[in-house]
């Protein structure tokens, strides 16, 4: 037997200060975490994302930099909420002037809405049939 005293320190008081001196440690190696920190914040604002914000997985000339695509996407917010006002703000001169276009004769804008509305009933997407059938074994 050896002659040392020994004595036990609990995990819950121990552990935290050998993570807090492998933290240290990885930071100094790192340059400091001012640098960690602005190096996470770059890749973050130049990963290649697609057009819906999701990042690429594959190389694509359709990729962009996840910033570029936030700014996009703000912007085509900001410009669907300004639309959407100024239609909502001249909705019966509109409705006038759609109405008085339909009822014209010749009217190139009901050629177009019959064209779009019978395309879209004979569309063979909106001809399938789709069937579930269920099956319950107990009789």
């Amino acid at each position: 037997m050896s002659d040392q005293p020994t004595f036990q320190i609990p995990k819950e008081i121990i552990e935290p200060i050998i993570n807090a001196h492998v933290t240290d440690a990885v930071i100094k190696a790192l340059d400091g975490e001012g640098k960690v920190v602005s190096t996470a914040i770059l890749a973050i604002l130049n990963a290649s994302v697609d057009a819906e914000g999701k990042p690429e997985r594959y190389s694509s000339s359709h990729a962009k930099p996840w910033i570029d695509w936030v700014i996009g996407d703000c912007i085509r917010k900001s410009a669907r909420a300004a639309i959407e006002e100024l239609l909502t703000v001249h909705a019966d001169k509109l409705k006038a002037s759609l109405l008085r276009e339909m009822s014209q004769k010749n009217s190139l804008l009901v050629k177009q809405l019959i064209n779009g509305m019978v395309g879209a009933m004979t569309h063979p997407d909106t001809l399938k049939w789709r069937i579930n059938v269920a099956y319950d074994e107990k009789r």
